[in-house]
């Protein structure tokens, strides 16, 4: 085998360069800056992962007393509230914890009765295309917002929620919600019918709405009808 003298191989290693180690090269440093935006990136969503989690945490430790929804919060409570939710929905919009801080803030303004702004804070939900699961709460609890606002908001609130998944885990809260829809749209036989879905369906889940009972028993006594009895 022959041997090149130094310059030629030089000259070789130029041209070798020169054809194929700028695109190399090139292609490495694109993979290099690839690889450090997205490890950036990751670190950047990791933090703010972080940082709305734990303005979310310091709402729930700020308003434990009321989380039954039982009760309204303190004004120094609600307002707090109010800035944890404004920071979560300015800074980290996308994330799970802002989309159920406005819930919650939702809540507290419709037992304050402020029914337009809980209406404005479940909008803001719903305009956030949420998971399929807060997608159905917050449809569900703006129905009942609007319903309470006006019942000419009636076949509105019916037509949304029957665009949701009619299997979901919040079957027996949605059919209750098209129940009152019915029964303000002055339907009884509908509103009877979508009570007693959700009836079942609050059953076959475990759990007891002695209130959606008590709707049926009004019912079936404005029909003359004998009411159900409650096993």
């Amino acid at each position: 085998m022959s041997y090149q003298s130094d310059e030629e191989q030089v000259e070789l290693l130029k041209n070798l360069w020169k054809d194929y180690g700028q695109p190399i090269i090139v292609g490495i440093a694109i993979t290099l800056a690839a690889v450090s935006g997205y490890q950036y990136w990751q670190k950047t969503e990791q933090q703010n992962i972080a940082a709305a989690s734990l303005l979310y945490q310091n709402l729930l430790n700020s308003v434990e007393p009321t989380l039954t929804g039982r009760s309204t919060t303190t004004p120094e409570q609600q307002a707090t509230t109010e800035h944890v939710v404004a920071a979560l929905q300015k800074d980290h919009a996308d994330s799970q914890y802002a989309k159920f801080a406005a819930l919650f803030l939702a809540q507290q303004q419709v037992l304050a009765n402020e029914l337009a702004a809980a209406r404005s804070s479940l909008e803001w939900v719903l305009a956030q295309k949420p998971s399929p699961e807060i997608k159905i709460m917050a449809t569900v609890r703006l129905g009942r917002v609007l319903l309470s606002e006006s019942v000419d908001n009636s076949q509105q609130v019916l037509d949304s929620l029957n665009a949701l998944p009619a299997g979901s885990a919040y079957l027996a809260s949605i059919e209750t919600a098209k129940g009152d829809a019915y029964l303000a749209l002055g339907d009884r036989q509908q509103a009877q019918a979508a009570y007693r879905k959700a009836l079942g369906a609050a059953e076959a889940g475990g759990s007891e709405r002695p209130m959606l009972q008590l709707k049926l028993d009004d019912l079936a006594v404005l029909d003359g009808a004998k009411p159900a009895l409650e096993g």
